[in-house]
This record gives structure tokens, sequence and C-alpha cells, in this order.
């Protein structure tokens, strides 16, 4: 490099200029003057030529987005790390995990939001990061300025952080999110017009002989020589000694420590929405995508056609997670809510994972949208996150086949919290793209653990046998009888050659045996405390039986409050067998209404026979340790009943229900909707019978009572017939390249298919064989 010039009056002028632009046209402008009149120059993002591939790795800008503002908040806990480090002789007393770190420096109980009662200090703490929605080239292109009050960024230390790609600056910092991704640069991608990045350090953590200066430059994507450079790359303006330039921060007296990054023209395509939509808006995605941040922060819509609505000011919210949201006790959205622990068994050791999940209540008024759209996807309604952050998803053929909840597929929301894995377990499953996770033999077995551990969750299939019963009330029981018959009538003439015993892929392991019927009251709340003061093993029959290779239910009581493990980190579940060794956990519920769940299997080696005491033990933060006591037996496996020498488990006649226009707001249906088949215990195969193509030909076809009424019992006849062994092949072997929404569109169109050549095939057969007149 060449030695560092001083700056003139000019210069220095253009710098301010650059840094003050809130539009592109004033950036571009400022831009040309430093390249023209004072020499700048452009170097690669990343320190790489060839950038372009890995700056658009990612296809969501939502995603992309979320990345600056991770960023954010990262830069805001290392803040604090730097200054708690500098007051410390040892860097060991570092938290092991950004919950820890926000718990510790930040007084955030139990390192979650929803912790926080009082709704000032969650806004007070999220003034720290900020996301705001400026006017930009239309609607779906915006402005987009991501602000922190961080720990800042020097000239020398921009181009190795916050324009570096896949840099290694977090990967030791066990209390900052990031690490996996390629943070925030993905965002060029959508703002290949250009971003400004401003930054200054805070004062008393300057680098010795460093000036408290702003930091300012400008990235853009370049189309270079296509005879040289397939693709262009993206590089960010240095002066011409080849460094990021500054100003002085004295020149720049309003611009407090830390990052402000401004993307012109964002292509926010889905999400540029105002923001108080709940749906397709920023404040959708913030929530969804940072489903439980560490820390919150604040969303504001400055864009003049939002605040012209607004009496000229604009819209501003805080960004808590979904989680909280979700838990909040005055959420009247929420039916059910539940918190459970999976331990996992991996190469490099036990391991695992947390669970959240809630009921929320249909809408009612005859609206067709899914309860759960101003959450989450309602195609994907299971969501893993790392540190808050979503890094997956599942859709909802994972509640209806894999829990035997089909009912509530349309009402649960899922959160798998990957934080507790061990470093080994994660590098298994998370992806860098952060938007999905490896498809390994380890994410299954996370998959068939959650299934597991939820479908010990009565509670879930009394609300999911509530929504059957539902959806029941309308048709009697004569009427269901004669159809199930005749369905019955039609398997036996019309083998299919699927295999319709075997729909379920929940738990393979073992457990409880499929899930059947609840019509059982939900068991009424216990008396409980701010802190427990006992626990005891509730199970009635003793001693409690461990079938080889299944697990067994153990169920605990005590005055511990709502949630009470979640919102102290310290306060855990553990159990102590004797023999030792004997038994392993395999899930632990959180406590709710004065009640938690354990599930236990037989360790590898146990013998059946083994006589044995179980003991389990609630571990307080303040020392205490609570114990209760049972006695155990491990005994053969039981086998279940089967159904001929073919040794499958016997899966009743599935049940055709006519659905009628009055009903569509029930099932979140329209004229086009043909039919849904929810497998288990007692199947169902719900049928509209104001199908488009069925209307069509009912009225304009001339038929007398009799003839439509039969009619519309052999639509719905062999409607249900195809749909339920479609559904059959469709479980048996899934379609891998699609998922979410676009397989629920494949699915339609199959099923509309299906609809027409059932019509068809109804009204040919009606001409051949004229009815009585």
């Amino acid at each position: 490099m060449t030695p560092k010039t001083a700056r003139s009056a000019s210069e220095s002028k253009a710098l301010l200029n650059l840094a003050g632009a809130r539009t592109l046209q004033v950036a571009l402008k400022a831009v040309e003057e430093l390249e023209k009149e004072h020499g700048y120059q452009w170097a690669p993002v990343g320190g790489y030529e060839a950038n372009f591939g890995l700056i658009s790795i990612g296809s969501d800008p939502g995603d992309a987005l979320v990345e600056r503002v991770t960023n954010a908040i990262d830069a805001v806990i290392e803040r604090e790390a730097l200054r708690n480090t500098n007051s410390r002789k040892k860097q060991k007393d570092d938290p092991a995990t950004p919950r820890e770190a926000v718990e510790v420096w930040f007084d955030v109980p139990g390192g979650r939001i929803g912790n926080i009662e009082e709704m000032r200090t969650r806004q007070q703490l999220a003034e720290e990061v900020t996301i705001e929605l400026l006017d930009g080239g239309s609607k779906t292109r915006p402005q987009i300025m991501i602000r922190d009050l961080g720990i800042g960024l020097t000239g020398k230390q921009i181009p190795k952080t916050i324009l570096s790609l896949g840099a290694s600056n977090k990967i030791d910092k066990m209390y900052l999110a990031g690490a996996y991704g390629q943070g925030g640069s993905t965002t060029l991608a959508f703002s290949p017009e250009g971003t400004l990045f401003l930054s200054r350090r805070q004062v008393d953590l300057l680098p010795e002989g460093e000036e408290d200066q702003v930091s300012v430059t400008f990235a853009r994507f370049e189309e270079l020589d296509p005879e040289t450079n397939k693709n262009g790359r993206y590089a960010y303006l240095v002066d011409r000694d080849g460094n990021v330039s500054g100003a002085p921060a004295a020149r720049l007296a309003d611009f407090k420590p830390g990052t402000l990054v401004l993307h012109f023209h964002y292509q926010f395509e889905g999400y540029s929405h105002q923001l108080t939509q709940q749906t397709g808006s920023v404040w959708w995605l913030l929530h969804n995508v940072l489903f439980d941040p560490v820390l919150p922060i604040w969303a504001a819509d400055s864009r003049s056609w939002v605040t012209s609505k607004n009496h000229g000011k604009p819209q501003r919210r805080s960004i808590s997670g979904n989680n909280a949201r979700l838990s909040r006790d005055d959420n009247e959205n929420v039916e059910y809510q539940g918190s459970l622990d999976v331990h996992l068994d991996h190469i490099g050791g036990q391991t695992q994972v947390r669970v959240n999940y809630w009921v929320v209540k249909p809408r009612g008024d005859g609206d067709t949208k899914a309860s759960t759209d101003t959450y989450v996807d309602p195609y994907k309604p299971v969501t893993f996150t790392f540190n808050g952050q979503r890094h997956g998803t599942e859709d909802r053929r994972f509640i209806a086949n894999r829990l035997q909840l089909s009912y509530l597929a349309k009402f649960l929301v899922i959160q798998v919290e990957l934080d507790n894995l061990h470093a080994k377990a994660r590098r298994d499953v998370l992806s860098s793209t952060r938007d999905r996770l490896k498809q390994s033999a380890f994410l299954e077995q996370i998959r068939g653990g959650v299934a597991s551990a939820m479908q010990e969750d009565e509670e879930l299939f009394r609300l999911n046998e509530s929504r059957k019963e539902d959806l029941l009330a309308h048709h009697s029981q004569k009427d269901r009888d004669r159809m199930k018959q005749r369905f019955a009538d039609l398997m036996k003439r019309l083998p299919s050659g699927t295999d319709a015993k075997s729909q379920s892929k929940g738990s393979e392991e073992g457990g409880r045996p499929k899930p059947g019927p609840w019509s059982r009251e939900p068991l009424q709340p216990l008396p409980t405390q701010k802190r427990p003061t006992f626990i005891k093993i509730a199970n009635t029959k003793l001693p409690i039986p461990v079938q080889i290779g299944r697990h067994a239910l153990i169920r605990l009581e005590s005055d511990a409050p709502d949630g009470y493990l979640d919102k102290h980190t310290h306060a855990r579940i553990t159990i102590a067998p004797q023999p030792d060794k004997a038994l392993v956990l395999e899930s632990k519920s959180d406590f709710r209404g004065g009640r938690s769940r354990l599930t236990i299997k037989a360790a590898e080696g146990t013998k059946v026979g083994t006589d044995g005491t179980l003991t389990v033990f609630l571990l307080t933060p303040e020392g205490q340790s609570l114990m209760a006591s049972a006695k155990f037996r491990v005994e053969q496996t039981k086998s279940r009943d089967t159904a001929g020498d073919n040794r499958k488990s016997e899966v009743k006649t599935p049940e055709p229900v006519p659905v009628h226009r009055a009903q569509w707001g029930e099932h979140q249906w329209d004229e086009n909707s043909v039919a849904k088949v929810h497998p288990g215990a007692e199947p169902k195969i719900f049928v509209n019978v104001d199908n488009v193509h069925l209307d069509a030909l009912l009225t304009g076809g001339g038929y007398q009572e009799t003839g439509l009424s039969r009619m519309k019992d052999n639509f719905v006849l062999y409607v249900a017939f195809y749909a339920w062994n479609r559904e059959a092949n469709l479980i048996k072997d899934p379609p891998k390249d699609l998922s979410g929404e676009e397989f629920e569109r494949y699915q339609a169109a199959e099923l509309d298919r299906l609809a027409q050549t059932v019509v068809y095939s109804i009204s040919s057969a009606a001409r051949i064989a004229p009815e009585d007149s």
C-alpha cells in the first residue's frame, strides 16, 4: 500500500455527504465524486473476486435480512463482553451461551424475553437495535436500515467482519449467536444497486492508537467483463490507499457509537406490507425467523404512504419473537401450551433438544385461513431454532402423520430448540444457509424423539378428539354407519394394492400403543407456589412396568409453578435408578398445572426381571434437592394386537364424511376444496359435497331429489376411496422435492383432477342408466 495521504476538505465533504445519504441518488453522487476526484477504488467483498456465488447463496430476502439483525444483536452482546473482559483477569469467566450472556449482562431472566413481565423493560432493552423501513424505489423495494448501539467497528475491522464472507471471528465466542451461516453479506444480493455502511467504535473500546472516527463505505454489485468473469462481483468502496475511509466523530456528532447498515431498494417481495399487518410484513417476518431472540428489537415503518395513514408518525413495534408472543399469559388465542426436553443418543455422547408447542384456537365465523398464519407459515408450523433464530422447518404432515394429530395440523405451532445439542450433534444438523437443516440420520432421530415424547401428552389427543367431534357433530350416526359400510364393501371389491394398515410414521422404537380416542375431561390444575416444596410420583400401577425396547411414562406432581424449568436456567429434573444405570431418561416435560411427565426406558444390557427403585430429583436454583421414589420392574415386551398372519396393527375401516358449504369455515375450505384424509386409529376422509365440479353437474343436470342424493353419495364414496389410497402412497413414498405450500398445492391439484374424473364417471353412469321418473 502507498503511504496514507492527508484528506482534503472536498474529500471530507464528499465522505460526509455519503455518510448522510438516505436515498440512492444522493449516495451515488457522493460515490462518483470520491471515485473521480479523489481516486477511490473498489475492493471485492470478503477478499474474493469470485464472490458472486457465496453472496447469492440465500434464496429468501427475509432470511438474509434477519442475518443483519442477528449481527446487530451480537454487536450489542459483544460490547458488554469486552467491557466485562476488560474488568476481569480471566477470559474463562465468559458465559457459555447467548442466553447466559443476556441473563448476566442484561438481567433477562433465564435468557428469555418472555420471562420479562414488564413491557416497558422489554422496550427499553429493544432500543439497542432498530430496523426501519424507508421510502425506496417502490412499495416492494423500500430502503431498509438496521441500526445498533453495539460495539462498533473501526475502518480496519470492517473488511474482516461486516464485509467478510464466512470469517471465523465469532467461532470461539460462545456467547454470540453468529457462527453458522454466511453472515449479513447475503443481503447484498437483494440490494445490488447499493448498501451504505457506517460504524463508530465505542470510545472506551477503541484499540490503542485508533482515533474516534465514523467509518464510511458503500457496497454494490459490479458487472465485469464477461470474457474474464462469468457472474460479476460484489465490491465495497476504499480510498486510494485501499482502506475503508472515515470522518472524525466530531464531524458526525449525532452518530452514536455502533453500526448503521442502509440497504437501498431492497428486493422485499413477500414482506413489504405495512408494519402493523400481521402477515406479509416485516413484523411477521421478524417474529417468525427470530422465533425466540435473546434480546428484543424495535421495528419501525417510516415510509410516506404508511405515515400518511398514521397522522404523519412512523409505525413502531417492539419485536420479542413468537415464543414470547405465544407464551404470554394474556394471549387469548392460545388454548394450550406445553414444553419438554427430549434426550438423544449421539456418537459424540448424550445430548438433548427442547420442544415448545402451542395449540391455537380456531378463528370461527367461517374464516378459511389457518389459525396459525399470524405466527408462522401455516404450511410449515414446525420451527427448528438455534439461539432463537430459525434454522429449518417441517411442514404440517409431521403433525398429521408422525404425531397422529391430524385434526390439530392447522392449529399446532411447534418450536424445537437445538441450543442444548453438543457441538458434534449441531454440526450434523445445522447448515450454513440457516434456511434448512441437513437431512441426516441424527435429524431423523430428533424427529422420532420429538414425536415419541409429544405423543405422551394426553391433552393434545383430547384436543385432537375434540376438534374431530366438532367436525362430526353435523352428521347422524346412522348416515355415518351407512357410508362407512359402503366404503368397506368398496375396499373388498377394489383392492388398491396399498398398505392402508400402516399409515403412521410415528415412534417406531416402541412406547404407547397407537393413539386412540380421548374422551375424558382435562385434569384440573393442582395448587402451585412461586417456589416448589415437593415432588411426587403419581403412577397408580406399581411397580412401574418398563418393557424392553419401549418407554414407560412417569407422572409427576408438584407445587412448582407453570414453566418452572424454562424460567430458571439452573432448575432441572434428573433420575437416579437403582441398580445404577438400569434406566435411561428419554424425555421430560415442564410443569403445567402442577404436573410433569417423564419417559424412561431400560438401558442397553438391562435384563428382563430386573427389579429396582427409581428416584426422581427436582433440583432448584437455590440449591434444594426435592425427591420422590417408586419401584420399577423390567419386563418382556408385550405384543400388540395384530391382524392376520401379516402381523400388522389392525386399523379400522376409514369413514367417509360429507362436508357441506355451511361447514367450510370449520375445515378452512372453499368451493375448490375436494377432500382431506385424517389417518389414525379411527381414520376419517372428509369430502366436499359442494365442490365446484360436483355443483356444476348437479345444478345443470336436471336430476330429481333421489338422483341428487345418490350422486352426492357416490361422489363422497369414490373420492374418499381414491383419496385414502393416494394418501397411503404419499405417506409410504413422499415426494422428496416438495414441501410446505408447494406440496399442498400439488396435492390440491391432484385432488381437483380426481374430483373432475369422479364427476365425469358418475355423470356418464347416470346417462347410461337414467334414474326412474
